[in-house]
């Protein structure tokens, strides 16, 4: 029998390896539009990333899963650094963010969709472009993409990002490599699956992101029943909810019997949240602090381990679409 993998930049391990995963994180933010609309978004040194990166490790932290996508401020060559020097596993997204994050003369606009998913199973399987597709000089690294990722914006998917996920769900398809989305405010996750079950995607190969940010258990209940994963990670921004808020989201979710399906990130893409930046509470916080409250407050360590290790070793593992189409 073949042994299921994860894809990371340093090559395809075992899911038995990942230990406890980061499921949602930006280590490296380069630049682009972006950084250009606000500089808190530059997250582009290396050693900083590191020492955030080995901050998490000793609470037992072994992957991370860096969420830039193209061009957009990724850069893979610096994730192929930060996991040769810490020793992390990293696996890294293709596809794209929201339409903010690129200009209205963009090639996302002009390229058809069939193209763009020639570029991104080129970066799953062959290797990340170096530049991410922000030129017209392709440089491949080794290093291949381990996430297909799309995005909508608040209460609405545009048309472009309609195509985008379209271009997702080609590569997808082509490859067996999980898609993620990112949600605004956790609005239009259901659009987002109904949408990618229309390209022919199983709802159970897609994480729909930063639920949590919209704590409804209603919803998040009629979201699960679809199969797909939900990705968490508001714990300590406390501008948009107290942790009481994730907390009693993780155990209604629980109670409901969507404990395999779960996943726990920080998604601290903005540098005064890191404390190798000179700011607070850093991505240690979800280990040192949001997980014991949990622990805390009833969730079994059985369930702990769901969570933190086998639900995003299920969720990012590399799906083998031959058999995915027989069953």
């Amino acid at each position: 029998m073949k042994i299921r993998k994860v894809r990371t930049v340093l090559g395809d391990i075992p899911l038995d390896q990942l230990g406890i995963v980061y499921a949602h994180e930006h280590l490296i933010i380069q630049g682009g539009l972006g950084v250009m609309k606000n500089k808190d978004l530059q997250l582009n040194r290396i050693e900083a990333a590191v020492l955030e990166v080995q901050d998490c490790m000793q609470y037992g932290a072994r992957t991370f899963v860096d969420y830039m996508p193209l061009d957009s401020g990724r850069n893979p060559a610096a994730l192929v650094d930060i996991a040769r020097q810490t020793g992390a596993h990293i696996i890294a997204v293709t596809g794209f963010h929201k339409p903010m994050y690129y200009d209205d003369l963009h090639w996302i606009y002009h390229y058809p969709v069939d193209q763009i998913a020639e570029l991104l199973i080129a970066e799953c399987t062959i290797g990340m472009d170096r530049h991410s597709y922000n030129g017209p000089i392709v440089d491949r690294l080794p290093a291949k993409a381990g996430v297909l990722k799309g995005a909508s914006g608040y209460n609405v998917i545009a048309p472009v990002s309609k195509k985008l996920l379209e271009a997702a769900a080609i590569a997808h398809l082509a490859t067996g490599v999980p898609i993620a989305t990112h949600t605004e405010h956790g609005t239009c996750g259901l659009e987002q699956i109904q949408l990618l079950e229309k390209y022919g995607v199983n709802p159970r190969n897609v994480i729909i992101c930063h639920m949590d940010r919209n704590p409804d258990l209603y919803v998040h209940k009629e979201l699960a029943a679809t199969g797909c994963y939900l990705e968490y990670d508001n714990a300590s921004r406390i501008k948009y909810h107290p942790d009481s808020h994730g907390s009693e989201l993780i155990r209604g979710m629980i109670e409901a019997g969507y404990e395999r399906q779960l996943l726990l990130g920080t998604d601290f893409a903005l540098r005064s949240y890191w404390k190798s930046y000179g700011g607070g509470p850093g991505m240690a916080h979800l280990l040192a602090s949001f997980v014991p409250r949990l622990q805390a407050e009833g969730v079994t360590e059985a369930q702990l381990q769901l969570l933190l290790r086998h639900n995003p070793a299920e969720a990012y593992a590399i799906r083998n679409m031959h058999l995915e189409r027989e069953m």
